[in-house]
């Protein structure tokens, strides 16, 4: 089990979204993250939002983890999203992007922000673990 574990629901899963930019990207995270969470959309996706325009949250091989704090909120959030085709984003290996861990935390707890994006990191520096989210099935 991960630090991640507890906080993904099923709802919170969207698989092979055909999609085109990161823009689009945030806003489907935003409306997983009401659906699943009750988080209102427009403040989960002011969140990502904000926390992208101060630097790419794309860590390499493909991956990204935006993520951002909300005041409102009692414990993490957390979104899976993989997109048919990699998006064109900012990425320190100028690849594109198809694998998202979008998190969301409680403005007041920084310690499990930090943990939390050490644990996405730890997954996506896994080739294995990389591929296999990649290669899962819709079903």
């Amino acid at each position: 089990m991960t630090l991640l574990t507890p906080y993904l629901k099923l709802e919170s899963v969207r698989l092979d979204l055909d999609i085109a930019s990161q823009k689009r990207l945030f806003e489907e995270a935003s409306l997983a993250f009401e659906r699943a969470y009750g988080v209102p959309h427009d403040e989960a996706f002011a969140a990502l939002m904000d926390r992208e325009r101060i630097g790419s949250t794309a860590v390499g091989h493909g991956c990204a983890v935006p993520h951002g704090r909300l005041s409102d909120l009692d414990s993490p959030a957390i979104v899976f999203l993989r997109t048919l085709t990699p998006l064109k984003v900012s990425a320190p290996d100028n690849l594109g992007v198809q694998l998202f861990f979008a998190i969301l935390v409680p403005a007041e707890n920084p310690g499990d922000h930090l943990a939390l994006l050490r644990e996405t990191a730890g997954i996506f520096g896994d080739e294995k673990t990389r591929e296999a989210l990649l290669r899962r099935p819709t079903r």
